[in-house]
């Protein structure tokens, strides 16, 4: 499984992967072999290269967490890649008319806004299904949508204009 970290403002790349009853944890480019078990339900203890670790979790609030380790806290944010990519994807690059892309193939759920309606930055702009999933688009800035390219029912593609935010 493939994750981004946000830990102080920085976007740090996590992999987790599982092979012959061991785990791969690659943080950044660099790997480590791991063996671990959950003694408890919000707790793992890890064996890294001959040293032993025990590390908590509390989940916060949607992806937020506190990481507890032996010498403090870790508060952090933990985002699935694909789910930060797509975030990525929608937020604007400049000043001006922005397009609304298709973050993954799927199929529109809902259209949460008119032509012409004002929203504000975070505003819910429709849902979308891949996957079994369903995802929210939000308005990555806030602004007047002026044209509304897709319909609820209609499937769609990667990176497919849905609708303009200006």
């Amino acid at each position: 499984m493939k994750y981004i970290a946000i830990l102080n403002g920085k976007e740090i790349a996590v992999e987790i992967t599982r092979e012959k009853g061991q785990y791969c944890l690659t943080i950044e480019n660099k790997s480590f072999t791991v063996d671990a078990f959950r003694p408890r339900s919000q707790s793992i203890a890890m064996l890294i290269a001959g040293k032993s670790y025990e590390v908590g979790w509390e989940k916060k609030n949607g992806n937020l967490f506190s990481v507890f380790v032996f010498n403090g806290t870790i508060d952090l944010q933990l985002i699935d890649a694909k789910k930060f990519q797509a975030v990525e994807k929608i937020r604007p690059a400049a000043p001006g008319p922005l397009k609304i892309q298709a973050p993954m193939p799927g199929k529109i759920v809902k259209v949460s806004v008119q032509e012409k309606s004002a929203v504000k930055e975070g505003d819910s702009l429709l849902i979308m299904e891949a996957m079994k999933m369903q995802n929210e688009l939000k308005a990555p800035k806030s602004g007047t949508i002026s044209k509304i390219q897709v319909r609820e029912g209609e499937p769609v593609s990667l990176s497919q204009t849905l609708m303009i935010l200006e």
